[in-house]
């Protein structure tokens, strides 16, 4: 990799660059060619950014994203835009944010832990989607180790420190594995929470939908099914295994927003909920624009509906306690 890229990047993010540089950095986006730079750069400045250095704090955050979201009129592009990241959604949401591989019509945003390799820094919630389609939500001081990519692998398997919940993408040619200390949890279909942080010495695991097979070694400690719960003490033979309030169980996660393939108007009723306002629409056209982006716990509705409007085009007036959406739809 080129260093010296990768440092005009983290220049362009921080919003330290010239209109030169500018210029260079969109045509540089628009050729392609430079995913990897593009990625650590963000990677860099998210642990930048979590730490504190001072030389992360931006002068102004509304004209970095002015400066990104006049990069809409790329959107029309004939061919796909390999790489091209919102940096400003970095600032909004302390996320790495960066569309992969889609057209310009349908931008994603995703929010991924820096820890796609046995390594990393922990920190505050994350959202991450693995390479089968699996979406993963870490709590707090929460790691995951998996692989860059499962195919050809008998099993999806992923190593968990701290407490997580997982939605899993079905497929029952592939097992999903994920590993806590001694425990491993088999998904038999598919949405649970594990808790197993080093301090608390312990494993449970909470079934929201459909089946979980918990073992250790080769023996099978349970089959949970919705509302149950099993807990395992390390260094204790016994096991505890009772019906919950699941819901209860996973209220660490409720404040996160992810909106993972879905149109503005399910994100709207999920906006509603969170932050307890009426959401209306202006356009029905703009109701179906479908989209991915994950907003965690420490975001505002304003660093939301700003980053829904550059991925979206959709333009969000607040009044009182309504929030108006309006915009020509999109090309989904």
């Amino acid at each position: 990799m080129e260093q010296s890229t990768k440092q005009l990047f983290l220049k362009y993010i921080r919003n330290l660059t010239s209109q030169q540089e500018n210029d260079l950095v969109l045509s540089m986006m628009q050729n392609g060619g430079y995913q990897k730079e593009w990625e650590e750069a963000l990677m860099e400045f998210q642990s930048e950014f979590e730490e504190g250095r001072e030389e992360t704090v931006l002068d102004d955050q509304q004209v970095l994203f002015q400066k990104i979201e006049s990069r809409t009129t790329l959107k029309k592009a004939k061919k796909p835009l390999l790489w091209i990241g919102y940096a400003a959604s970095v600032v909004l949401i302390s996320a790495i944010a960066y569309l992969v591989l889609k057209p310009a019509t349908k931008p994603v945003i995703m929010a991924t832990n820096s820890t796609t390799k046995p390594a990393g820094k922990t920190g505050g919630h994350k959202w991450i989607k693995l390479p089968d389609g699996t979406s993963v939500q870490l709590n707090n001081d929460s790691r995951l180790i998996y692989d860059q990519r499962f195919e050809g692998k008998e099993k999806r398997e992923v190593t968990l420190y701290g407490e997580a919940f997982f939605d899993v993408a079905h497929d029952a040619a592939h097992p999903f594995v994920i590993h806590t200390g001694k425990i491993t949890t088999t998904v038999l279909g598919t949405a649970f929470n594990i808790s197993a942080y080093d301090h608390q010495k312990a494993v449970t695991v909470t079934v929201t939908r459909g089946r979980v097979m918990v073992q250790r070694a080769d023996k099978t400690l349970a089959v949970l099914t919705p509302n149950e719960q099993l807990s395992w003490k390390i260094g204790q033979e016994y096991l505890n295994k009772q019906t919950v309030n699941a819901e209860k169980v996973t209220t660490w996660k409720a404040q996160d927003l992810i909106m993972d393939d879905i149109t503005l108007l399910q994100a709207s009723e999920l906006i509603s909920k969170r932050y307890g306002i009426e959401v209306l629409f202006k356009s029905d056209q703009v109701k179906t624009c479908r989209f991915t982006a994950a907003f965690l716990n420490r975001n505002n509705i304003t660093q939301v509906t700003e980053v829904l409007s550059a991925i979206t085009g959709a333009s969000f007036e607040r009044k009182g306690n309504q929030l108006f959406i309006d915009g020509a739809g999109c090309e989904n």
